[in-house]
């Protein structure tokens, strides 16, 4: 009998898992090992990703250096650029930001990059943080231009704190120099895959959760304990063979843009896929339970009675949801999400305070045990419940999301 707790997969992956790096290998072997002590099988997928090394950023403003990071795979820099304020993207149409560096006050989001690319700017400065923030306790951001971002060009970005913003507005600065040297490169991240066999093979289901975090964070609560939910339903179906083949994958690089969902859903997108069911933070003691349905109403509202005739309080909802779901949405498989979302005022993530704190065994098992319910009913079903098809609707919030 099989006695592993898989919750203690939360605990050991509570590092930073950072796609790409030694420290994804270690992720990598933590996983797997707990795979074989399961007495399970399973592969590993490698996939190129982009990342830059920077070797030289500052900025530089009334001779004073701030503290600032460049954004990874946004090119070079080595000037004195005139400096603007953009507070909001409807304020563009009353600025010449043509050949200047823009300080944005607000979130840089693709329709607001591509705005301040189409105006011909030379560098953009983004915000991190607070103004509150101890500068001790907390940590400058790092980020990287995505591919949608480099489809309206490459602009030198950078990111500084809100407090650096605030004294840069107070001081009246009318320029800034700024200096960004990063050589672009390759690194490889991996998918760990799974296989249960069931009677029927033509019809799979997919579970998935992304092993991987950001910078700064430990990534206990985004995604150990997704990482942890998968692999105690591949427990429970090791000892409870199910009728249909059940496909489990730990993806690389979700936090990334989702690369490694992207990469394999495309890799494998011949494959019986019938429905794939994500799951993106669990476990966490405040918060409620959300499924997000890139499908029909119908398996929305299957939940929704489902979860009543159990007592599982549920949100269910037909949408988009941002994790390795709408990768294999967009190919043309019903896809869910489920998670245990957190209040505003509880547990964060992406920064170091996503350390493990806040998180139970209770509630990560309540959320388990409601998706052995219903993923009994969909893998033992006489006929498969749910027709392999994506709504209009949801097919333009897909393209809606992905910027096309």
């Amino acid at each position: 009998m099989i006695i592993l707790n898989t919750f203690d997969l939360v605990k050991d992956l509570t590092f930073e898992r950072i796609a790409g790096s030694e420290a994804e290998q270690k992720a990598i072997n933590i996983i797997t090992n707990y795979i074989k002590e399961l007495n399970g099988n399973y592969e590993i997928e490698g996939f190129t990703i982009p990342d830059s090394n920077i070797v030289n950023c500052s900025l530089i403003y009334n001779n004073i250096k701030c503290e600032a990071k460049g954004f990874k795979r946004s090119g070079n820099i080595n000037e004195t650029l005139e400096l603007v304020i953009v507070e909001d993207i409807e304020m563009l149409d009353y600025l010449n930001i043509a050949n200047k560096a823009c300080l944005v006050l607000t979130a840089l989001n693709y329709k607001l990059y591509e705005e301040i690319s189409k105006r011909g700017a030379k560098a953009i400065i983004a915000i991190s943080g607070t103004l509150y923030d101890d500068v001790n306790e907390t940590d400058l951001l790092e980020k990287s231009l995505r591919d949608r971002h480099l489809n309206f060009g490459q602009i030198p970005s950078f990111m500084i704190r809100a407090i650096d913003a605030e004294k840069m507005i107070v001081s009246s600065v009318k320029k800034v120099t700024l200096v960004l040297e990063q050589e672009e490169i390759k690194k490889t991240s991996h998918n760990i895959i799974s296989e249960i066999k069931g009677s029927i093979d033509n019809e799979i289901v997919v579970f998935t959760a992304h092993y991987d975090s950001v910078r700064f964070s430990k990534g206990a609560y985004d995604n150990a304990t997704g990482s942890a939910t998968i692999l105690e339903l591949y427990k429970y179906y090791l000892e409870n063979k199910p009728k249909r083949t059940i496909r489990f994958i730990w993806f690389g690089a979700e936090e990334m843009g989702l690369l490694g969902s992207k990469d394999y859903s495309s890799r494998h997108r011949e494959d019986m896929f019938r429905l794939v069911i994500n799951v993106d933070m669990t476990a966490v003691n405040i918060g409620k339970d959300i499924c997000c349905v890139s499908g029909e109403d119908l398996i929305a509202n299957y939940l929704e009675v489902l979860s009543k005739e159990v007592g599982f309080a549920l949100n269910a909802y037909t949408g988009v949801y941002s994790s390795d779901s709408t990768p294999f949405a967009d190919i043309g498989v019903p896809s869910l999400s489920f998670a245990r979302l957190a209040n505003s005022f509880g547990a964060q993530i992406h920064s170091r305070r996503d350390n493990g704190l806040f998180l139970s065994e209770n509630y990560f098992y309540k959320t388990i045990n409601f998706i052995k319910v219903f993923s009994d009913h969909v893998l033992n079903s006489v006929i498969f419940p749910f027709k392999k098809v994506i709504p209009e609707t949801i097919k333009e919030k897909i393209n809606k999301y992905y910027g096309r």
